[in-house]
Parts: structure tokens; C-alpha cells; sequence
């Protein structure tokens, strides 16, 4: 007797921990999705078996996600302006200017730890209480050389999403669509998807082996909120720059094409990492 009640109440002090990610499942239709953070509990969102002992996650300073979210507006604000001469893409009339979202990184490290083999897989569920939609966008560098740089491979790999534009036609603007394997422009259209004003990201290192050779790889996986890319909506409104910033917005000083201030990454709060806490 005793001994089962000791059993009993050590399972109860296990179960008492809870995940709180796993209050939030995507419905696709058909099925609950279950969160990223949920259904990587076992491990915490750490590294996966499947890393390898090479592994390493990169961390980001403050600097860093300063530098993502400094590229972002800029590009941004670039098609806002009518500067993107590649369509040409016309103005736009409502983008908004994108802050930092340390929770977004929190969940894009979790991905970007699971070593799922395919560095450009998507995860299936990655929302927040304040997205009901996140978006995504992956990237890596493959490399026999182990030194990779770290800003420039953020700076390459966000250019490789927004040199889409060259394959995006302007005539598609108001109706999004997968336009198919010739046409890949879902990394641009969610860059400057007008509605979007946060973003996460996160970096991670592995190595493998490919015919005797070390190839060095470093993953990039940014989470944008609100997401984009709705079919059949339009990535942005055309008209003059910041004409039709929502009431709370005001026109930003610094990027003139984009509505609303932007929040330095060093004064943005820092997301509490605790989310295995107890219920």
C-alpha cells in the first residue's frame, strides 16, 4: 500500500508539468496540428539525437536581431517607396514597419534545433497567443569552409528571400497564389507582406559528412506575426507611401514608406524561456 501510494504521488509531481504550448494546436481542417514547443517537449526544444555531437545553436546579440530587423524595414520600405525596380513593383499604401519578437525566435530555435534532415522543412504549427498565424521563412549555407560568417550569411539569406521579386510579377499583387516550381516568390511576398510587424529568427550549426568531405551548414529560420501569404489576398495596398496607416499608426520618420515606429531589439523584453513550468 504504501509503496503504491508512493508511485502515485511521484507520477502526480511529474505530471504537474506542463507545457503550455501544448494549449495551442493549429486546426488545418482536417486535424489538430500540435505546436513545435509541444511536440518537442521530450528534449525541451534542444538539440535532436539526430545533430550529431557538432551541433551548435548561434546565438543572436541584440546587435544581430537590430541588423534582421534594420534589413527587413529597409527592403521594405524599398517597395513601399516604389524604389524596387525589378516588375516594377508599384507603392504601397499600408506596410508596416516590423519590430522584434524574442517569443517568435524562442520557437523558431526550437525548429531550427530538431535536425529533421531537411533544412527548408517547414513546421507545421509555430502560432502565439497574439498570432493565430505565423510565417516562415528558412534559409542555410552549405559550405566546405568552417568559418562562416555569421552577419553575412543573415544578410545573403534574407537577400535570397527578397530577390524573389525578380520572378514576381506585379499583376499578382492582389491575388496570392502558389504560383508554382517556376515561379518560387512566397519568401518575398511574406518579407513585405503589409500587415506583418514582427519577426524572430534563429541560427543553428551542424556538420555532416558527404563522400569523405565536412560540409558545414548554418541554418536561418524566421517566424513573422502576423503571417502572410493568404491565398486569394493581397500582399499589400497600392497608393502613396504610408497614405493608409491604420488610425493607431503614425507615418515612421526613419522609413517614410512604412507605417508605425519601430522598437529598438534592445528594448524589447526578453521572452521567458520557462515554458515546461508547473501548471
Amino acid at each position: 500500500m504504501l509503496r503504491s501510494l508512493l508511485f502515485i504521488l511521484i507520477c502526480s509531481k511529474v505530471n504537474s508539468f506542463q507545457n503550455l504550448y501544448c494549449q495551442l494546436p493549429c486546426d488545418n481542417f482536417v486535424e489538430n496540428v500540435p505546436h513545435t514547443v509541444c511536440d518537442r517537449s521530450d528534449v525541451k526544444c534542444g538539440p535532436d539525437l539526430s545533430c550529431g555531437p557538432d551541433f551548435m545553436v548561434i546565438d543572436l546579440t541584440d546587435d544581430d536581431r537590430q541588423y534582421i530587423l534594420d534589413i527587413h524595414n529597409y527592403l521594405r520600405n524599398k517597395v513601399a517607396t516604389g524604389h524596387e525596380k525589378r516588375g516594377p513593383q508599384p507603392e504601397a499604401s499600408n506596410m508596416q514597419t516590423m519590430s522584434y519578437n524574442k517569443e517568435l525566435e524562442f520557437i523558431a530555435q526550437c525548429w531550427a534545433n530538431a535536425c529533421n534532415g531537411n533544412p527548408l522543412k517547414h513546421d507545421r504549427c509555430r502560432k502565439t497567443e497574439s498570432h493565430a498565424h505565423v510565417g516562415q521563412n528558412l534559409g542555410y549555407i552549405n559550405s566546405t569552409n568552417p568559418k562562416i560568417n555569421k552577419i553575412k550569411a543573415i544578410k545573403d539569406l534574407i537577400l535570397l528571400w527578397y530577390d524573389e521579386v525578380a520572378l514576381f510579377d506585379r499583376f499578382w499583387l492582389n491575388d496570392t497564389q502558389n504560383r508554382g516550381p517556376k515561379y518560387v516568390v512566397g519568401h518575398y511576398t511574406q518579407l513585405v507582406w503589409a500587415e506583418t510587424n514582427e519577426i524572430g529568427c534563429a541560427m543553428s550549426y551542424y556538420a555532416e559528412t558527404v563522400q569523405n568531405e565536412i560540409w558545414h551548414q548554418v541554418i536561418l529560420v524566421c517566424n513573422y506575426g502576423p503571417g502572410g501569404n493568404y491565398l486569394g489576398q493581397p500582399v499589400y495596398q497600392t497608393g502613396k507611401p504610408a497614405s493608409k496607416c491604420s488610425s493607431n499608426l503614425s507615418r515612421n520618420q526613419l522609413y517614410k514608406g512604412l507605417c508605425g515606429q519601430a522598437i529598438p531589439a534592445s528594448d524589447v523584453a526578453n521572452f521567458t524561456f520557462d515554458v515546461f513550468r508547473p501548471e
